[in-house]
Formats: structure tokens, C-alpha cells, sequence
């Protein structure tokens, strides 16, 4: 009777094959995405405004610690013209060039940094979500998804990555004379600033 001699090549490589196979099965299963309820997130991206004749971009880093804590950080290319805007029980806070400006209001500060954004409303529209104290016209897809949503003054529409994501990956939101579009590279749900 004859023995079947397997080359050590083919030997080795069935046994790195078998070792792949049990640590994938091994390995920790994927995190779900945060949830769009949730009040503390971190969002990366990219950030585009028009407004009147101007037209601004930016990396757009935003962590928002709870309904009155947060930092959104806009860097323009190469880190050049950065600004960064937070605001909490005290109030809000601008940095920009080195220089630091405090007001009552988040949204006064962005107007001076010639970022005129509703930042109050912002903070829910981002999560696909309407603000909660404002009338509302909005569209639900078949998936529970927010893809279309009407208020004070501005329209917004979303975009996910597939149906199953809560959080859009793509916004776009008009008013009269402002465009913005923001485009989620990523969400986190242990934003940084909390931690500091």
C-alpha cells in the first residue's frame, strides 16, 4: 500500500489558510452604527457653503458632547484658515486667526466667522432628524429613513449609505440665498472633546 506524500509548500499554506479561517471566526463582529436618538456623536467630513456671492469649503470636524456641549472645528486646505466654534452652558466661543471671540449664541459667532449656518438646527438636521421645537414638513422613505425635510426657512435633503444606516452620509440644505452641503466621511460615537 502507498503513502500519499504531501509537499511541506502545500502543507504550510493549508495550515495558514486554517489559522485565517479560525481567527476571522474569532474576531470581534463589526460595531452597529450609533444611533440618530443619541446626543453624543462625532461626525468627519467635508463642508460646502454659498451664500450671497461667496462660496466656502472646508473639512468640517464637529463633536458634540450633549444637547449643550459641543465643537465644530472647519479647516481649510492644508489646515489653512481654520476656525473653530464651541459652546456650552456658558455660552459660545470663537477662535479664529488667533483670536478669540465669546457671545451668547453659537449661530452669532459663525456669522462672524462668514459661516451664517443654523447651528442649533443643524445639530439634529445632521442626524437626519427634525428639530424637535419647529413646525415641520418632512418625507420617511419605506426604510424609516429622513430624505426630505421642510423648516424654518430651509429645505433639506438626505442621502445613506444603504438603507439600513440611520445617519446620512450626504446632506444638502437651501434657504433663500444659502446652499450648504455636507458630505459624512465618518461617525463616531466617542467624540474627542468629551474626553478632555
Amino acid at each position: 500500500m502507498s503513502k500519499l506524500i504531501m509537499p511541506t509548500s502545500l502543507i504550510l499554506r493549508s495550515l495558514a489558510l486554517i489559522a485565517t479561517l479560525l481567527i476571522g471566526a474569532c474576531a470581534t463582529p463589526p460595531k452597529p452604527p450609533i444611533n440618530s436618538e443619541s446626543e453624543t456623536w462625532q461626525l468627519q467630513g467635508k463642508i460646502g457653503l454659498w451664500y450671497n456671492n461667496k462660496q466656502e469649503s472646508a473639512t468640517i470636524d464637529w463633536s458634540q458632547c450633549n444637547t449643550e456641549r459641543g465643537r465644530i472645528r472647519l479647516s481649510g486646505p492644508l489646515g489653512s484658515g481654520g476656525i473653530e466654534l464651541s459652546a456650552d452652558q456658558a455660552g459660545a466661543t470663537l477662535i479664529q486667526n488667533g483670536e478669540t471671540t465669546h457671545a451668547d449664541s453659537i449661530e452669532e459667532l459663525a456669522s462672524r466667522a462668514e459661516w451664517p449656518l443654523p447651528v442649533d438646527a443643524l445639530r439634529y438636521w445632521v442626524r437626519g432628524r427634525p428639530t424637535p421645537t419647529e413646525k415641520l414638513d418632512g418625507r420617511v422613505n419605506t426604510n424609516g429613513q429622513l430624505e426630505e425635510l421642510a423648516q424654518i426657512g430651509w429645505q433639506i435633503t438626505y442621502q445613506y449609505r444603504t438603507p439600513f444606516h440611520q445617519l446620512p452620509n450626504r446632506i444638502t440644505a437651501n434657504s433663500a440665498n444659502t446652499k450648504l452641503t455636507l458630505i459624512v466621511s465618518e461617525w463616531l460615537d466617542l467624540p474627542k472633546l468629551c474626553s478632555e
